[in-house]
């Protein structure tokens, strides 16, 4: 029933009016997906939801491809993931890179996502323990999220699931309009970084 309703949701604001906030870094010039190679995306994910030391199975893909995969080999499997997703807060374990403030670019060459699309997908990845395995490498980029055409993309090396959700949160912070969000977070030196946006076009839409 609450999916249902998130659905009716969902759909009626991706008709909505977008009213795109200003970048918060005029004139700066940033690499986007479409500049990118986009490679698919490997997680090892418990076949117990609630054993997340147990045994694992590897599925491609966003994190919503790989739960649909996840309750197809296991029934069930994503009534019990839903169940135990933590309340939304920012959760990701501080690294090098997290100890580097981070910068945003709201004008990115891109369609504008939808905001509770995004936010749904950030907590979505807050369930998810664990590093990134096989990640992009330089000039790579991997679709983690992606629903009612509003797509998180990460490019560039291994962080933790946390620290992507946490830079998501970021942009949608700095970024997002009255119903809508787009734009781009990075940690320079650290060479990563998270992109809220409408999916690349030859990926399709999700």
């Amino acid at each position: 029933m609450m999916f249902c309703i998130i659905n009716l949701i969902l759909s009626v604001l991706a008709l909505c009016s977008v009213v795109q906030a200003a970048p918060s870094s005029p004139g700066q010039v940033l690499y986007d997906v479409d500049d990118f190679a986009v490679v698919d995306l490997t997680w090892d994910l418990p076949i117990k939801v609630d054993d997340p030391n147990g045994e694992k199975m590897t599925v491609t893909g966003s994190i919503q491809t790989a739960i649909a995969k996840m309750e197809a080999a296991y029934p069930g499997w994503n009534a019990t993931f839903q169940a135990g997703l933590p309340v939304d807060e920012k959760l990701g374990t501080r690294s090098p890179a997290a100890l580097e403030d981070p910068t945003y670019n709201c004008e990115i060459r891109a369609d504008t996502a939808n905001f509770f699309a995004i936010k749904w997908g950030i907590h979505y990845l807050r369930g998810i323990d664990g590093n990134a395995k096989g990640g992009p490498g330089p000039r790579n980029c991997s679709r983690v999220s992606c629903s009612w055409n509003s797509a998180i993309y990460w490019c560039n090396d291994e962080v933790s699931w946390g620290l992507i959700a946490d830079l998501a949160d970021g942009v949608v912070d700095n970024c997002a309009g009255v119903m809508g969000v787009k734009g781009k977070g990075s940690y320079t030196k650290s060479l990563w970084s998270v992109i809220l946006r409408s999916p690349k076009p030859s990926e399709g839409n999700c």
